[in-house]
């Protein structure tokens, strides 16, 4: 079964060592400026994007969180990844949904009281209004995240190769 579209789609890396070598191994791939992606690399977590001056509205950032099961870090470990747009663009993207969401709602309200007070319910077309706007917006995550496939992959890489050197 295939997986459903998600906003923010995310993946794990089991590791056999310590995740640290890993985020070592990043931040030295970063450091060497031969991916073309930035990024910043601390204890248990990195963010990865691209350049600002590839960056587009659309453009991925990359989460990375570093999960050990042994608070010395000598064991295996699970590198957690998430992409999701700017966070300036991804509040946007909450908001909208707050509002159009908001809109049904109270639409709906006032439409049912409309009708249980015998008046023409004409604020019910702001449900169906509502939930295609929403649908609207999930649709265009949706491609947005089609358009920069490239992008994602490329982030991606960059962890996988880091993965592959430092030997987890």
């Amino acid at each position: 079964m295939a997986d459903r579209p998600r906003m923010r789609p995310v993946f794990e890396i089991r590791l056999n060592s310590s995740g640290r070598d890993v985020l070592r191994a990043l931040d030295a791939l970063l450091a060497a400026g031969d991916s073309g992606l930035v990024g910043q690399v601390l204890p248990r977590h990195a963010v990865l994007q691209l350049p600002t001056d590839r960056r587009t509205l659309l453009s991925p950032f990359l989460n990375l969180e570093l999960i050990e099961s042994d608070p010395g870090g000598n064991a295996g470990a699970v590198l957690k990844g998430r992409f999701s747009p700017h966070p300036n663009v991804w509040t946007g993207f909450v908001a909208i949904y707050g509002v159009l969401t908001m809109i049904a709602v109270l639409s709906g309200m006032y439409g049912l009281s409309q009708w249980w007070l015998g008046e023409p319910a004409w604020a019910l077309l702001g449900v169906p209004i509502g939930l295609g706007a929403i649908a609207f917006v999930y649709g265009a995550a949706v491609i947005g995240q089609g358009l920069t496939a490239d992008e994602m992959y490329n982030l991606r890489a960059l962890v996988d190769r880091a993965v592959r050197d430092s030997g987890a």
